[in-house]
């Protein structure tokens, strides 16, 4: 992978405009409908409404799900591009990029070109994190800034360079303001593995690190808005941010996020891929290059950040994405071997060669099964590229052209990705619930009972109060054109005014409840 484009000056930002482009493809054309994305957005937008940036709230009550920085990053997207799924999503695509450009910078100063453009090569192929960047949660920008504190820590400990010792700790304020304490917690066991497997646990390299300074500037940048958000809420805030969103989600399940152990490793098998197929031999090929000290960092950061959430309680996907740069360093290391590396890749192209064979039946097959996808199950065949580039991949193998095989394997997952963006997830979109139905709640009085889709709350652009069982009936008294949101589950625990009737009903996209608005008989 050499070449006068690779070896431009100018290459890292040819390298960001395209992991740009790619992660902020198509943004304003589906709706914020997903569950967290929903969420988050609506509370930025609240948030952006009443110009405070100290309470989050999510359908104008206190949330305290999560810290500022994508609130803070989302609001100021609003006030540059207007209130819009476009805007809401923008920043995170612009940090993906920003994660694509520093892992290549920081692999290549540490490694080499070769080794940086494959690891950078293999982020860009894991069709997850495309869609990790699509949305707009915390998760991307809790990503760059801890790969960043990540890649400068390693950068302190090799150079000392005094400036690299400031924006490590700016990163990590930064990380704490994203997602919380988790920003401090892992970068710090990473940190003190490395220096112990590495046999540098010396006071002099914790001397240099400066901690003291770093408590400071941490402090400086993460404190202010803690101490603003407990003291405006009563500690509210405080109590069920640290004590439920963090203690609670570690040491139990929440909202049916649970599994064994190994679910956090099929998380990483799916997020990963295609080449996933290849962790376990690219593993073994880094244990054997331990000593160079970077491909040890790397170790250690993805098996510690896996591991950990191993054990979490509460399992998402998203959770483990903060490993995929160190896993890509090393997939980017085996992958710079080839061809003269001595390793028998066939079992990983063989389970490449199953996968691509499977994955338009298989997904056929699950749309046909889902009583709303059903009728869109022909948005499968945008699949087949990477099918395609799968069996091509394998055809390179057959010829003894692994690097060539790769290439070809890589380049249809980022096609897929694109036409993930492009042509499918707007399909899907249209399925949802919400956008079915939001033009039947225009200009209405509404409430919603016990439990109600959050993305009605950003359409709507107003408040949902909530009301009983026994207000039910008095509301449509007092509103006879009103409509009740709510879910079939929790209104089949109840009796509805005789007058009342279910006009319309539809299964959640990605979530088990099925949506139902109440209104009075026509």
């Amino acid at each position: 992978m050499t070449g006068k484009l690779v070896q431009s000056k100018y290459f890292p930002l040819l390298l960001f405009a395209f992991a740009l482009l790619l992660y902020t493809t198509n943004n304003g054309a589906f709706s914020i409908y997903i569950l967290d994305e929903a969420k988050n957005t609506e509370c930025a937008r609240e948030m952006f409404e009443k110009g405070d940036w100290i309470v989050p709230t999510f359908n104008y009550n206190l949330r305290t799900d999560k810290p500022p920085l994508h609130y803070f990053f989302m609001m100021g997207s609003f006030k540059l591009f207007g209130v819009n799924e476009w805007a809401a999503r923008f920043f995170s695509g612009f940090f993906g990029a920003l994660t694509i450009l520093i892992t290549f910078l920081y692999t290549r100063r540490f490694t080499n070109r070769n080794t940086a453009l494959w690891t950078v090569f293999a982020l860009l192929a894991s069709v997850h994190l495309c869609i990790q960047f699509h949305l707009a949660v915390p998760d991307p920008y809790l990503i760059f800034f801890f790969t960043w504190s990540l890649f400068l820590f390693y950068a302190v400990i090799s150079d000392r360079h005094w400036h690299e010792i400031v924006l490590l700790y700016v990163a990590i304020g930064l990380g704490t303001l994203a997602k919380g304490p988790v920003a401090i917690a892992l970068p710090g066991l990473i940190f003190l593995l490395f220096l112990i497997f590495s046999k540098q646990l010396k006071w002099s390299v914790i001397r240099s690190l400066k901690p003291f300074v770093g408590v400071f500037i941490v402090l400086a940048i993460a404190l202010p808005w803690y101490l603003l958000v407990g003291l405006e809420t009563n500690w509210e805030w405080t109590r069920g941010f640290f004590l439920k969103h963090n203690v609670g989600r570690f040491a139990g399940e929440m909202e049916g996020h649970g599994g064994i152990f190994l679910i956090t490793f099929a998380y990483i098998l799916v997020g990963m891929f295609p080449f996933s197929t290849f962790l376990v031999q690219a593993y073994r090929n880094a244990i054997k290059n331990r000593h160079d000290h970077f491909v040890l960092f790397s170790i250690i950061s993805a098996s510690v950040i896996i591991l950990f959430f191993s054990f979490s309680g509460t399992k998402l996907p998203n959770y483990t994405v903060p490993s995929y740069p160190f896993l890509a360093v090393i997939l980017g290391v085996y992958f710079s071997g080839f061809p003269e590396l001595k390793t028998n890749i066939k079992p990983s192209y063989i389970s490449l060669l199953i996968i691509g064979i499977c994955l338009v039946p298989a997904l056929i097959a699950g749309f046909q099964f889902d009583p709303i996808l059903k009728d869109i199950k022909s948005v499968a065949w945008y699949f087949l590229p990477a099918s395609i580039g799968i069996f091509a991949g394998f055809y390179f193998f057959i010829q003894k052209k692994s690097t060539t095989g790769i290439l070809v394997t890589g380049s249809s997952a980022i096609l897929t990705s694109l036409l993930f963006f492009l042509f499918v997830f707007p399909r899907i979109d249209a399925q949802n619930p919400v956008q079915k139905s939001i033009l039947l709640l225009e200009g209405k009085e509404v409430r919603y009972f016990q439990k109600f889709n959050p993305s009605y709350s950003f359409y709507l652009k107003k408040p949902i109060p909530e009301i009983s069982e026994n207000e039910i009936e008095s509301f449509f008294e007092k509103y006879p054109d009103g409509i009740l949101i709510s879910v079939k589950k929790k209104l089949e625990a109840i009796q509805l005014p005789e007058n009342t009737e279910v006009f319309f009903s539809s299964h959640d996209l990605f979530e088990s409840p099925t949506t139902q608005l109440i209104r009075v008989k026509k």
